[in-house]
């Protein structure tokens, strides 16, 4: 069965239904069907109607928030995962590379849940608001599943804009609240600072200074989240800890994760310092990937030993705390040196008028792939891509510069609110004219 639903009270209610019952279903979000079908190995598709909000008569009937419709083409399970009870498929973001299904169980999810809540903080008179997308798991595992654990007051906000949450906020005035990067600056816009807030959890992406300093001041306090689809929640930090803490990492792990960093494959280059590639043993790991017939998927090997490669460059602060560097395979090698694009996105968005900075390969140039970096400019401040290019000259050495410097109004993203880093690729390979981009001089 394919569960397809809103961030709702309905859609809470008819997912907590399928665990209870110990129904195998894939989660997918309501957005998702326009963008992907359901998978093949799923012959029913429960599709999950109504707002996100609770009137004061009650809920409607069943009939009016549920559709029950067999989906065409699709075939019986193969043995394994795929027909296994008590499973969960969730779709990776497919932010960097074709979207796969993770299985997790669950006993595993809720697992994963109860991890988080001591970390967290979460309180049984806690009014939690939930406007990220509870069919990915730092909604559904960090987020909801943590807050109904301990009994907390649960907001759900669907495709969430700052009208929509500023009405919100208003009305249950939340004291905490589950955010991505994306989500929180477009909080930031607002005029007036709230006092009800304890704090708000990040994860999906990393944060600027900027904008963190900018979340301290109106959420109280930040505390970041790292996690994957395949593992839940990994480390976060706590938010009673120092500011400096919370802004440069994500925390401790969370118990029973254990962390190791360990050297780039050779061919990868030396990172400097004490930076090392993250591996992960993890007690509610998922079981393994499905392609979308329900079959194993057969990549790389998903573990050695029990630890899980996440594929992330990391350095470890005092007392354990984890500062995530950027992914291993979003580098290039620059004249033998191992360059993350984390560090050029970092570096262009501070020069003055760049709200935001996304670096990707392009096509082939006299050095290799081109480096190119989109760039939304701040509100109101106009930029010239000719000008950005140059003003990075002071804030990297040589071999990291920037090919071209590309202008966009907003950054494609994906449903769970990360990048769309692979539509940026697309563009990447087109070429631009020479009015909306900064040449090498």
């Amino acid at each position: 069965m394919v569960l397809e639903c809103t961030t709702s009270v309905p859609g809470l209610l008819t997912l907590l239904a399928l665990l209870r019952g110990g129904t195998s279903f894939a989660l997918l979000p309501s957005s998702t069907r326009a963008e992907r079908p359901p998978p093949r190995f799923c012959s029913l598709l429960l599709r999950v109607h109504g707002s996100a909000t609770v009137e004061p008569d009650g809920l409607p009937q069943p009939e009016h928030l549920l559709e029950l419709s067999p989906i065409a083409g699709a075939h019986a399970p193969p043995a394994g995962e795929a027909s296994a009870p008590e499973r969960i498929f969730l779709r990776t973001s497919g932010s960097l590379g074709v979207p796969k299904l993770v299985v997790h169980t669950h006993e595993g999810l809720l697992g994963n849940a109860l991890n988080c809540i001591e970390r967290l903080r979460l309180r049984q008179d806690d009014r939690v608001c939930v406007p990220v997308p509870m069919a990915h798991m730092f909604g559904l595992g960090a987020a909801v599943l943590p807050a109904l654990a301990v009994g907390a007051n649960l907001d759900l906000l669907e495709g969430a804009n700052l009208p929509r949450f500023l009405e919100r906020e208003e009305r249950t005035h939340p004291t905490v609240t589950f955010l991505t990067p994306h989500l929180c600056a477009m909080v930031l816009r607002r005029r007036t600072v709230p006092v009800h807030y304890r704090h708000a959890v990040i994860a999906g992406d990393r944060m600027t200074p900027e904008l963190f300093a900018s979340a301290e001041a109106l959420f109280h306090r930040i505390a970041n989240l790292y996690g994957c689809t395949e593992l839940g929640a990994i480390t976060a930090v706590d938010p009673e800890a120092e500011a400096e803490s919370r802004a440069t990492s994500v925390g401790r792990a969370l118990p029973g994760v254990r962390l190791e960093l360990r050297p780039l494959e050779e061919d990868a280059g030396e990172p400097a310092g004490a930076a090392g590639e993250l591996w992960c043993r993890h007690p509610f790991a998922f079981q393994g990937y499905l392609d979308e017939d329900g079959h194993p998927w057969h990549g790389e090997p998903l573990f050695q030993d029990g630890w899980y490669r996440t594929r992330e460059l990391c350095i470890f602060h005092a007392e354990g705390a984890l500062e995530v560097l950027g992914r291993t395979d979003l580098g290039v090698k620059r004249d033998g040196r191992l360059l993350m694009l984390t560090d050029i996105e970092s570096a262009v968005e501070r020069v003055p008028g760049v709200e935001r900075a996304i670096a990707v390969l392009g096509l082939e140039g006299f050095r290799g792939r081109r480096l190119i970096v989109f760039c939304v400019p701040r509100e109101g401040q106009p930029l010239e891509p000719a000008r950005v290019r140059t003003a990075c000259l002071d804030l990297m050495p040589g071999y990291a510069l920037p090919d071209e410097i590309r202008l966009l109004s907003a950054l494609p993203l994906l449903p769970s609110g990360k990048v769309d880093r692979q539509a940026l690729r697309a563009l990447a390979m087109t070429s631009p004219s020479a009015l909306q981009q900064g040449r090498r001089p």
